[in-house]
Protein backbone atom coordinates (compact mmCIF):
# COMPACT_ATOMS: atom_id res chain seq x y z
CA UNK A 1 0.00 0.00 0.00
CA UNK A 2 3.18 2.26 0.51
CA UNK A 3 3.98 3.90 -2.95
CA UNK A 4 7.94 3.81 -2.76
CA UNK A 5 9.53 6.06 -5.03
CA UNK A 6 12.92 4.20 -5.98
CA UNK A 7 16.05 5.99 -6.50
CA UNK A 8 17.49 6.51 -10.67
CA UNK A 9 20.23 4.45 -8.76
CA UNK A 10 21.07 1.98 -5.74
CA UNK A 11 23.68 3.47 -3.21
CA UNK A 12 26.94 3.43 -3.90
CA UNK A 13 27.28 0.19 -1.55
CA UNK A 14 24.47 -1.52 -2.07
CA UNK A 15 26.42 -4.79 -3.98
CA UNK A 16 28.63 -4.79 -1.10
CA UNK A 17 26.17 -5.01 1.62
CA UNK A 18 24.42 -8.23 0.05
CA UNK A 19 28.09 -10.27 -1.10
CA UNK A 20 30.20 -9.08 1.71
CA UNK A 21 29.19 -12.44 3.40
CA UNK A 22 30.24 -15.07 5.82
CA UNK A 23 29.91 -18.64 4.86
CA UNK A 24 27.07 -19.95 2.66
CA UNK A 25 24.03 -17.85 1.80
CA UNK A 26 20.27 -18.79 0.97
CA UNK A 27 19.32 -15.19 -0.35
CA UNK A 28 16.78 -15.36 2.84
CA UNK A 29 17.98 -12.27 4.78
CA UNK A 30 16.05 -13.46 7.83
CA UNK A 31 18.32 -16.65 7.43
CA UNK A 32 21.38 -14.87 6.19
CA UNK A 33 21.62 -12.27 8.75
CA UNK A 34 24.81 -13.54 10.94
CA UNK A 35 26.51 -14.36 7.11
CA UNK A 36 26.20 -11.08 5.95
CA UNK A 37 27.31 -8.50 8.62
CA UNK A 38 26.86 -5.48 6.51
CA UNK A 39 22.94 -6.53 5.76
CA UNK A 40 21.79 -3.76 8.45
CA UNK A 41 23.03 -1.06 6.59
CA UNK A 42 20.48 -2.02 3.82
CA UNK A 43 17.63 -2.54 6.11
CA UNK A 44 18.68 0.61 7.79
CA UNK A 45 18.53 2.49 3.82
CA UNK A 46 15.39 0.88 2.86
CA UNK A 47 13.97 2.13 6.19
CA UNK A 48 14.45 5.73 5.52
CA UNK A 49 13.30 5.17 2.40
CA UNK A 50 10.05 4.42 3.42
CA UNK A 51 9.54 6.71 6.36
CA UNK A 52 9.62 3.70 8.51
CA UNK A 53 6.35 2.37 7.12
CA UNK A 54 5.82 -1.22 6.24
CA UNK A 55 6.02 -1.34 2.42
CA UNK A 56 2.65 -3.18 2.76
CA UNK A 57 0.70 -2.83 5.86
CA UNK A 58 1.91 0.67 6.85
CA UNK A 59 2.34 0.04 10.53
CA UNK A 60 5.56 1.88 11.74
CA UNK A 61 8.69 -0.71 12.05
CA UNK A 62 12.34 -0.13 13.41
CA UNK A 63 15.20 -1.76 12.70
CA UNK A 64 14.98 -4.42 15.28
CA UNK A 65 11.21 -5.15 14.12
CA UNK A 66 11.77 -5.10 9.80
CA UNK A 67 13.20 -7.47 7.61
CA UNK A 68 13.99 -7.36 4.07
CA UNK A 69 11.37 -8.32 1.79
CA UNK A 70 11.57 -9.75 -2.13
CA UNK A 71 8.11 -7.86 -3.82
CA UNK A 72 8.98 -10.56 -6.56
CA UNK A 73 10.22 -13.78 -4.57
CA UNK A 74 13.70 -15.09 -5.55
CA UNK A 75 12.54 -18.47 -6.43
CA UNK A 76 11.10 -16.70 -9.76
CA UNK A 77 14.10 -14.45 -10.24
CA UNK A 78 18.08 -14.99 -8.89
CA UNK A 79 19.07 -11.79 -10.73
CA UNK A 80 16.49 -9.59 -8.49
CA UNK A 81 17.66 -11.34 -5.65
CA UNK A 82 19.61 -8.51 -4.47
CA UNK A 83 18.18 -5.66 -6.68
CA UNK A 84 17.66 -2.39 -5.12
CA UNK A 85 14.37 -1.67 -7.17
CA UNK A 86 13.07 -5.03 -5.84
CA UNK A 87 13.51 -5.07 -2.14
CA UNK A 88 11.49 -3.25 0.52
CA UNK A 89 11.45 -3.26 4.48
CA UNK A 90 8.42 -5.12 6.16
CA UNK A 91 7.62 -6.00 9.54
CA UNK A 92 8.83 -8.70 10.66
CA UNK A 93 6.93 -10.51 12.98
CA UNK A 94 3.36 -9.86 12.68
CA UNK A 95 0.54 -11.44 14.96
CA UNK A 96 -1.68 -13.74 13.87
CA UNK A 97 -5.18 -13.40 13.26
CA UNK A 98 -7.44 -13.56 16.05
CA UNK A 99 -10.29 -15.37 13.70
CA UNK A 100 -8.17 -17.00 11.22
CA UNK A 101 -4.92 -17.36 12.75
CA UNK A 102 -3.15 -16.30 9.48
CA UNK A 103 -0.50 -14.15 9.63
CA UNK A 104 0.07 -10.75 7.06
CA UNK A 105 2.58 -9.38 4.93
CA UNK A 106 5.15 -10.92 3.38
CA UNK A 107 4.58 -14.11 5.84
CA UNK A 108 1.51 -14.65 4.49
CA UNK A 109 2.73 -13.87 0.94
CA UNK A 110 5.06 -16.50 0.84
CA UNK A 111 6.14 -16.75 -2.86
CA UNK A 112 2.98 -15.88 -4.01
CA UNK A 113 3.52 -13.21 -7.08
CA UNK A 114 1.66 -9.57 -6.59
CA UNK A 115 1.29 -6.79 -8.39
CA UNK A 116 3.74 -4.50 -7.19
CA UNK A 117 1.22 -1.76 -6.42
CA UNK A 118 3.72 0.00 -4.62
CA UNK A 119 5.72 1.22 -7.40
CA UNK A 120 2.65 2.18 -9.15
CA UNK A 121 2.99 5.92 -9.53
CA UNK A 122 -0.97 6.63 -9.18
CA UNK A 123 -1.32 4.68 -6.93
CA UNK A 124 -0.66 7.24 -4.32
CA UNK A 125 -3.26 10.07 -2.77
CA UNK A 126 -1.99 13.41 -4.01
CA UNK A 127 -3.78 16.66 -2.73
CA UNK A 128 -6.00 16.96 -5.91
CA UNK A 129 -6.71 12.82 -6.69
CA UNK A 130 -7.57 9.69 -4.49
CA UNK A 131 -5.91 6.19 -5.10
CA UNK A 132 -6.78 4.64 -8.11
CA UNK A 133 -7.45 1.24 -6.76
CA UNK A 134 -8.11 1.14 -3.03
CA UNK A 135 -10.76 2.54 -1.08
CA UNK A 136 -11.16 2.35 2.58
CA UNK A 137 -13.94 2.11 5.26
CA UNK A 138 -14.76 3.56 8.25
CA UNK A 139 -14.07 0.09 10.11
CA UNK A 140 -10.54 -0.34 8.86
CA UNK A 141 -11.21 -2.51 6.16
CA UNK A 142 -9.43 -2.15 2.34
CA UNK A 143 -11.57 -3.14 -0.21
CA UNK A 144 -10.95 -2.37 -4.54
CA UNK A 145 -12.11 1.20 -5.49
CA UNK A 146 -15.43 0.62 -7.31
CA UNK A 147 -14.37 2.98 -10.15
CA UNK A 148 -11.63 0.86 -11.00
CA UNK A 149 -11.38 -1.44 -14.06
CA UNK A 150 -12.48 -5.10 -13.31
CA UNK A 151 -9.25 -6.21 -14.32
CA UNK A 152 -7.64 -3.34 -11.82
CA UNK A 153 -10.41 -4.70 -9.00
CA UNK A 154 -9.43 -8.47 -9.59
CA UNK A 155 -5.80 -7.21 -9.02
CA UNK A 156 -6.69 -4.64 -6.30
CA UNK A 157 -8.78 -7.68 -4.42
CA UNK A 158 -5.85 -10.41 -5.07
CA UNK A 159 -3.14 -7.79 -3.67
CA UNK A 160 -5.27 -7.63 -0.27
CA UNK A 161 -5.84 -11.34 0.28
CA UNK A 162 -2.32 -12.40 -0.89
CA UNK A 163 -1.23 -9.96 1.75
CA UNK A 164 -4.31 -10.26 4.14
CA UNK A 165 -4.25 -6.57 4.69
CA UNK A 166 -7.96 -7.49 6.53
CA UNK A 167 -6.16 -9.01 9.21
CA UNK A 168 -8.66 -8.56 12.06
CA UNK A 169 -5.39 -6.99 14.47
CA UNK A 170 -4.38 -4.44 11.02
CA UNK A 171 -8.38 -3.06 10.95
CA UNK A 172 -8.58 -3.02 14.36
CA UNK A 173 -5.43 -1.08 14.72
CA UNK A 174 -6.12 1.38 11.69
CA UNK A 175 -9.84 2.18 13.75
CA UNK A 176 -9.19 2.35 17.14
CA UNK A 177 -5.87 4.34 16.67
CA UNK A 178 -6.66 7.03 13.91
CA UNK A 179 -10.38 5.98 12.22
CA UNK A 180 -12.39 6.50 15.00
CA UNK A 181 -10.76 9.36 16.83
CA UNK A 182 -11.41 11.09 13.22
CA UNK A 183 -14.60 9.90 12.57
CA UNK A 184 -15.81 10.88 16.85
CA UNK A 185 -14.09 14.31 16.51
CA UNK A 186 -15.79 14.83 13.59
CA UNK A 187 -19.04 14.23 15.14
CA UNK A 188 -18.33 16.55 17.81
CA UNK A 189 -18.13 19.66 15.47
CA UNK A 190 -21.28 21.68 15.36
CA UNK A 191 -23.10 20.87 11.69
CA UNK A 192 -22.35 24.77 10.40
CA UNK A 193 -18.34 24.53 11.12
CA UNK A 194 -17.77 20.77 9.61
CA UNK A 195 -16.57 21.98 6.70
CA UNK A 196 -13.38 22.36 6.97
CA UNK A 197 -12.50 19.47 9.11
CA UNK A 198 -11.92 17.01 6.52
CA UNK A 199 -9.30 19.14 4.71
CA UNK A 200 -7.45 19.84 8.03
CA UNK A 201 -6.98 16.01 8.74
CA UNK A 202 -5.90 15.57 4.70
CA UNK A 203 -3.02 18.43 5.31
CA UNK A 204 -1.66 17.25 8.36
CA UNK A 205 -1.33 13.58 7.51
CA UNK A 206 -0.23 14.35 4.20
CA UNK A 207 3.02 16.61 5.81
CA UNK A 208 3.70 13.72 8.27
CA UNK A 209 5.12 10.98 5.50
CA UNK A 210 6.14 8.74 8.62
CA UNK A 211 2.15 9.15 9.96
CA UNK A 212 1.60 4.79 10.67
CA UNK A 213 -1.15 3.77 8.00
CA UNK A 214 -0.30 7.32 5.93
CA UNK A 215 -1.92 6.13 2.69
CA UNK A 216 -4.77 4.25 3.93
CA UNK A 217 -5.88 7.17 5.95
CA UNK A 218 -5.13 9.33 3.05
CA UNK A 219 -7.72 7.47 1.22
CA UNK A 220 -10.51 7.43 3.72
CA UNK A 221 -10.34 10.89 3.93
CA UNK A 222 -9.79 11.89 0.75
CA UNK A 223 -13.06 10.11 0.09
CA UNK A 224 -14.65 12.39 2.48
CA UNK A 225 -13.09 15.67 0.70
CA UNK A 226 -14.99 14.87 -2.60
CA UNK A 227 -11.74 13.78 -4.45
CA UNK A 228 -11.96 10.19 -6.51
Amino acid sequence: MLYIKKADTAPVDWEAWFTTAIGNRSYDYGRDQPNLPRLREARKFLLEEQNHLCAYCLQKISIIDSSIEHVIPKEFSVELSTSYTNLVAVCKNPQPDLESGKLHCDKHKLSEIITPFIFIANCQVTPIKNNAYFSVGSDGAIFPKGTATFEHQSQAHAYINTLNLNHSLLMANRAKDYLDNMIRDFRAIPTNRRQDYWEVQFRRIYKDKSTPFREILLIYISDKCGRH
